[in-house]
């Protein structure tokens, strides 16, 4: 019985360890996003649309599309 708790309790705190580990390797990057200081208005010329890269691109330098309406073809 108490071979079968501690391998219980040996199993549960790897489960922790593996899920802090994904929690850190995963999500450090969000964490680092999310610290950045936050700066005011910047004026974007259009040479730099071409030189943004995601997640930094201006938004006026997205292409904003109208959506349209679907239509269904439905097969007899």
């Amino acid at each position: 019985m108490l071979k079968k708790i501690a391998f219980a309790a040996l199993l549960f705190q790897v489960a922790l360890l593996s899920a802090l580990t994904t929690q850190t390797l995963l999500f450090s990057s969000a964490t680092q996003a999310a610290n950045a200081p936050a700066s005011g208005p910047v004026a974007v010329t259009s040479s730099e649309c071409a030189d943004a890269t995601w997640p930094d691109i201006p938004a006026h330098c997205l292409e904003r599309v109208e959506t349209r309406k679907v239509i269904a073809i439905v097969a007899d």
